[in-house]
């Protein structure tokens, strides 16, 4: 038998992509079968949106965001400790790890391919990518997806946002409850802890808010209560991050500024 060949979701052709609703009820049922096993997986991306937000997902779509593929893969959040088990997981449900991606990662994410769904991206413990996010302890908040709060950090560390993720963070601003309780909401008080001792974070966050805030209405899919509630929710979510008080470390590094690199560059595999 020959092996399955990796691809990359924009190298398939159309007529053999998977539909949305293929992506999103396998991103559902692999969650469910790794936790028959002892596992946990949990949703970020596009799919945790369309998961959080079912009666959103008319306005995504007509916010542009989403191109004619709507999905190129699931990714998932996934501890550490359960690594060396994920291969013979996804081995059980047809899917092969990316070699190369697995020499490249140290360990960090597992590409899988060769299921029902093109390409399957796991990341271990973090997303550490120009500001970390940090998963520990907080997988086990919601049954499929990360916390809204995680999914919203994910958004504010990109240091080059594009429309695209800008474009997310509105929907996150929009739909979202910004609260205590992680359950069903975004924590205000969490983000402004998270960047109270990192300097660099809360400089590239702060920016980010404030693009989102310059942006949206160039949107025309938003309308302006639409727009005013997500000015809302970005200024509360600012008023948190400044008040929260700031560690000498933070102060330091605020001197420097921008003169020096604040974030750590990245490169995809």
């Amino acid at each position: 038998m020959t092996p399955a060949k990796f691809r990359l979701p924009r190298d398939i052709p159309l007529d053999e992509y998977p539909s949305p609703d293929a992506y999103l009820e396998e991103a559902q049922r692999l969650t469910l079968e790794a936790q028959k096993q002892g596992l946990i997986l949990r949703v970020m991306g596009p799919i945790a949106l369309h998961l959080y937000f079912p009666d959103h997902v008319a306005l995504y779509r007509r916010m542009e965001r989403l191109g004619e593929r709507v999905f190129t893969d699931i990714d998932y959040a996934a501890y550490g400790k359960h690594r060396g088990k994920m291969i013979d997981f996804f081995a059980s449900q047809g899917y092969e790890v990316e070699r190369r991606a697995l020499m490249l990662s140290g360990g960090e994410r597992h590409i899988y391919f060769g299921g029902r769904i093109p390409m399957v991206d796991v990341f271990f413990d973090r997303l550490n990518y120009n500001h970390p996010i940090d998963y520990q302890g907080r997988l086990e908040l919601h049954p499929y997806c990360v916390t809204l709060t995680d999914l919203l950090l994910q958004k504010l560390q990109i240091v080059h946002i594009n429309d695209k993720d800008l474009k997310d963070a509105m929907l996150l601003l929009l739909a979202g409850v910004l609260g205590r309780d992680e359950a069903v909401g975004a924590s205000p008080e969490y983000i402004a802890r998270r960047m109270s001792d990192d300097w660099g974070f809360w400089y590239t966050a702060t920016e980010n808010l404030a693009k989102i805030k310059s942006s949206m209405e160039q949107v025309p899919a938003l309308t302006p209560e639409h727009c005013s509630m997500i000015r809302a929710n970005a200024d509360a979510l600012l008023q948190a991050i400044e008040q929260a008080p700031k560690s000498g470390h933070w102060k330091s590094r605020a001197k420097v500024g921008t003169r020096k690199p604040w974030y750590k560059e990245v490169t995809d595999w």
